[in-house]
């Protein structure tokens, strides 16, 4: 809406409306970008990346490695409450670990359930785009909940740099393979930034 067609809604409307008008108004001028993030623009404003994780902790370079052994009787295989895991796990265009690098994903997971044969993570990484134009160079921020018998997961994206500096958005993370130690997961993430 232009100032106009605000204060000529607010002015129809009555007390209570003109002011929450007007405190929309002032919000689009102060931060424009707002406006965006409301869904009502014509796709949504949703961008779609795709892409494979090829999490390893085997071989002579894994790149997921245990940092802290948690507590108590395993959870699943050898999982245990309060493991905490470090990776810096590649992405990939395609499922398989010859596929187009494009990026890595960076961070941290904990074992952060006590139900025994149905560990869930707390995930936090940062997914860095190496590869993947137009957005090379950019990061997106991803913290949530990894049940791992789920066959979808939904994470949340808090944040990110670059072309994705402060967006909102979720992952859809789905295991494509696992073997051993090494799984391979999909991810579907669908975010905005203003």
């Amino acid at each position: 809406m232009y100032p106009q067609q605000y204060l000529a809604c607010a002015a129809s409307l009555g007390l209570a409306a003109s002011i929450t008008i007007v405190l929309q108004l002032q919000l689009a001028m102060v931060c424009p970008g707002a406006a965006a993030l409301d869904g009502n623009s014509t796709n949504g404003g949703m961008q779609h990346l795709h892409f494979f994780m090829h999490d390893d902790y085997t071989g002579p370079r894994p790149t997921a490695v245990l940092i802290v052994n948690g507590t108590g009787a395993p959870l699943r295989d050898d999982v245990r409450f309060g493991d905490t895991v470090v990776m810096d796990d590649v992405l990939t265009e395609g499922p398989s670990r010859g596929s187009r690098p494009v990026g890595r994903a960076q961070g941290t997971y904990v074992t952060a359930s006590m139900e025994a044969g149905r560990p869930a993570m707390l995930l936090s990484m940062n997914v860095v785009l190496t590869d993947y134009a137009p957005y090379t160079g950019s990061t997106v921020a991803v913290m949530g909940r990894n049940d791992v018998m789920e066959p979808v997961r939904e994470l949340a994206v808090v944040g990110g740099t670059r072309k994705f500096r402060m967006a909102i958005g979720y992952v859809l993370w789905k295991t494509a393979s696992f073997k051993g130690k090494y799984a391979v997961l999909e991810l579907d993430i669908y975010l905005r930034a203003p």
